[in-house]
């Protein structure tokens, strides 16, 4: 049997005990409820209106346990529920990634092997930027526009680049100012190559 860790019960039908029984009698009452309401176990009662009272508050207490432990199953069953739709949904997620992602060119497979770059695919190769240039501020939902807007020779051009970033990160500027400004070809880096 659980153990309810409130106590609430009809609170009339104690506001009857106390004023229709003297105050040994009501501790007796409030004694007896709890112990039931913690551990199940209904005492010895040698009062005929003690034993009245207290079935009734046991009797509410018994369907606050029972909706209790209902709504308990319910919630685990729902959580069982949503985790397997939650597997489904990600499995699906990464077959329909996998379906879409375009087959490699010479280009990206020497990227990838240098780097796990892969150009072709916006979504993973601006993950990989955001670890290589780490100065990604709090815009990044507009870096990542900015790089989907860049062709696979200035991302390929961007990622090289930010490779060979060195220095102060203070003074480097955001992902999405980078992007947006073409920093890379500021510089004199040439497209299209990744460093040696």
């Amino acid at each position: 049997m659980k153990t309810i860790d409130r106590i609430q019960f009809l609170s009339n039908v104690l506001i009857v005990a106390c004023t229709r029984m003297n105050n040994s009698d009501v501790g007796k009452l409030v004694k007896a409820v709890v112990t039931y309401a913690t551990d199940g176990t209904r005492p010895a009662m040698d009062d005929l209106r003690l034993e009245t009272y207290f079935d009734l508050i046991a009797q509410d207490l018994d369907s606050q346990r029972t909706a209790a432990e209902a709504k308990s199953r319910k919630c685990s069953e729902s959580a069982k529920c949503r985790a397997a739709k939650s597997t489904v949904r990600t499995a699906a997620v990464s077959k329909k990634i996998s379906e879409e992602t375009p087959p490699a060119t010479a280009n990206d497979r020497e990227v990838e092997s240098d780097s796990d770059f892969n150009v072709s695919n916006p979504t993973s190769s601006f993950e990989r930027m955001k670890q290589v240039y780490i100065k990604t501020g709090n815009n990044e939902s507009q870096a990542f526009e900015a790089w989907k807007l860049l062709t696979a020779d200035e991302r390929t051009a961007a990622f090289a680049h930010a490779q060979r970033l060195q220095g102060d990160l203070i003074s480097r500027s955001y992902l999405f100012v980078y992007l947006r400004d073409k920093e890379w070809n500021k510089l004199g880096v040439p497209q299209g190559g990744l460093p040696q």
